[in-house]
């Protein structure tokens, strides 16, 4: 009932409009792991993790809200979550929930030149129909507010929307604030996303997929809720391997802004 691990990682993003990112990104860090399940659906975990992040290759045009990312900087943050996960099948769910909620604590006694704390909540239901299809309706919820030295929440920590796994037909990272000069997006404090995604089986391992998705990012946190929501719809196709789930969805926006 209890677990215990670690990771050691360097993750790089080069600057590219297709995955959303105005800037090359280098993280370097590590973190430890502890969990201990309470009940057979219900899971704690506490997580301590430290990165540094150099940001670099900004766009000569960027307004100064994003040339203020350049450099260097260290981030220590301790994050507690709960779990409450009773899906049937976790790479394949016909039933069930998943309930994910944790807060996060960066700086502060905890070192590092960043200081800043995050929610993040996570809801999803499955319910089984006819034919062994399923309907998934998943709603995310989350909040990042500076604190102490810090005026602002880091660009690498800020919550982003737009693409694969959150509203689907819009560039990848895309949806919320952009930057006025570049056009790069900025991310925000405050996010909330909903999916609505129906999933039918067609043969074996194949099933077909119709969803709907809603939602937007905002640049502070008291903001959250205001000015609308960006949506989409579309297909897909689910496949079932051996090495995990594949998808692959067309997505059409539904809000698009003059020369998207």
């Amino acid at each position: 009932p209890v677990s215990f691990g670690f990771d050691i990682y360097r993750r790089t993003h080069k600057r590219e409009s297709d995955t959303g990112y105005g800037y090359d990104e280098d993280v370097t860090g590590g973190d430890l792991r502890l969990g201990k399940e309470i009940s057979e659906y219900v899971k704690a975990n506490l997580l301590y993790r430290y990165d540094t992040i150099k940001i670099g290759n900004i766009a000569t045009n960027a307004s100064s809200d994003l040339n203020a990312e350049y450099g260097t900087n260290a981030i220590s943050s301790l994050r507690y979550g709960l779990t409450y996960d009773s899906r049937n099948n976790v790479f394949d769910p016909v039933k069930g929930d998943l309930l994910d909620g944790s807060f996060e604590l960066a700086g502060g006694p905890l070192g590092g030149d960043k200081e800043f704390y995050k929610f993040y909540g996570l809801a999803a239901h499955y319910w089984p129909m006819a034919k062994g299809s399923t309907l998934l309706i998943k709603g995310r919820l989350g909040m990042a507010d500076p604190y102490g030295s810090s005026n602002r929440v880091p660009i690498y920590e800020r919550f982003f929307a737009g693409g694969s796994y959150t509203v689907r037909g819009y560039d990848e990272r895309k949806v919320g604030p952009v930057d006025p000069s570049s056009g790069d997006p900025l991310g925000g404090e405050s996010l909330m996303v909903g999916n609505i995604e129906y999933i039918f089986p067609v043969a074996g391992y194949f099933k077909l997929a119709a969803f709907y998705d809603t939602g937007n990012v905002w640049s502070k946190a008291n903001k959250i809720g205001t000015g609308g929501f960006k949506s989409g719809y579309g297909l897909g196709f689910r496949l079932k391997t051996p090495i995990g789930p594949l998808m692959l969805d067309y997505g059409i926006p539904l809000n698009k802004e003059s020369g998207e």
